[in-house]
């Protein structure tokens, strides 16, 4: 049977090309890129089709030799391609940690939505992620060599676009070495740590944002254009320009949600007086996908937890907090 090679991109700008059969699955090529880099905390990972700003998490039994083929000849910086990340974020799971090549996936898909301004944060906290990742690409800072002008060239690379023009190059690079300096005697791995320690505090650290969608007859209660986030802890609605938050639905507040192939919908609040919100989007199935991803996710911790406290009852020991509900303190 004839091969078709297969370009999985990571966060950066790095991929793995593996050769697989016409018939082969989705799940094949997972399995084939974590044995080829190593990765043994694989479980929220995933590969990704992206298409612009268009992305989907591919089906187990999906075959990629066949999606290829619907992309066309597409080529360049925004043409289909597949993509390896994180799927799902939950907060006090750090097992991933251990594991330095799950830790490093993890810091490249953190840096990517820092610099993209996916994830909104303050030109002193971005100051403070630059200075960890020029130490993480150039070692201790030196005086002689990291000087002005030293970074102007790839600043974008260091600086969340949506914040780039709030100071002039030269500004934010002297204000970058000065962080820098501070990180001197650090090996990588630790720079990678501390970066993932800031982002990870932030409060959407972990969200799936997708592209802006119309609100649909909900009233004054929501602009007319709304970003809709994902995260462990239920579904975000943010203004379009700068993510400012408009209102927090938490998974336990939901009723129900469904989707069309051109709208997203949900119910909160008390069943018999729930309020409905309607978007008009075409990502709306894979923006349910993605709530009932975590929603299972929380349905097995909640049920794991509350079998090892029954397990501690009948054995007369103490597992502290492991039988809490899972949905609460997870917010991302």
């Amino acid at each position: 049977m004839s091969k078709t090679v297969v370009r999985v991109h990571f966060m950066d700008s790095n991929f793995k090309a593996v050769a697989i059969d016409q018939s082969a699955t989705a799940d094949t090529l997972f399995k084939t890129v974590v044995e080829k880099v190593e990765l043994k905390e694989f479980g929220c990972f995933a590969i990704f089709e992206k298409k612009d700003d268009w992305e989907r998490c591919l089906e187990p039994d999906e075959k990629p030799a066949e999606i290829m083929k619907s992309w066309g000849d597409a080529k360049g910086d925004n043409a289909p391609k597949f993509v390896f990340k994180k799927k799902t974020f939950i907060r006090h799971d750090d097992r991933e940690m251990e594991d330095s090549v799950a830790r490093n996936l993890l810091y490249i898909q953190a840096l990517a939505n820092v610099i993209n301004s996916d994830y909104p944060c303050t030109a002193e906290a971005a100051i403070k992620l630059a200075g960890l990742q020029v130490h993480i690409v150039y070692g201790d800072h030196n005086r002689q060599v990291h000087t002005q002008g030293f970074l102007t060239p790839n600043l974008k690379n260091f600086v969340p676009k949506d914040l780039f023009s709030q100071k002039k190059p030269e500004q934010w690079e002297t204000a970058i070495f000065v962080e820098h300096a501070r990180h001197k005697g650090k090996n990588p791995d630790e720079a990678r740590a501390a970066y993932l320690a800031i982002t990870k505090k932030w409060p959407f650290y972990g969200t799936t944002f997708y592209p802006p969608c119309k609100s649909i007859n909900n009233g004054r209660r929501v602009p007319s254009k709304v970003i809709i986030g994902v995260n462990a802890e239920g579904i975000l609605l943010l203004k379009p320009k700068d993510k400012d938050l408009i209102s927090t639905h938490p998974f336990t507040e939901i009723c129900s949600w469904a989707s069309s192939s051109t709208t997203f919908a949900f119910e909160f609040g008390v069943q018999q007086d729930a309020t409905k919100y309607t978007f008009e989007t075409k990502q709306g199935a894979i923006i349910a996908s993605t709530i009932q991803t975590y929603i299972d996710i929380l349905v097995e911790m909640l049920t794991n937890g509350n079998e090892d406290e029954e397990e501690s009852t009948a054995t007369g020991t103490s597992h502290g907090s492991d039988g809490e509900d899972p949905r609460e303190d997870t917010n991302h």
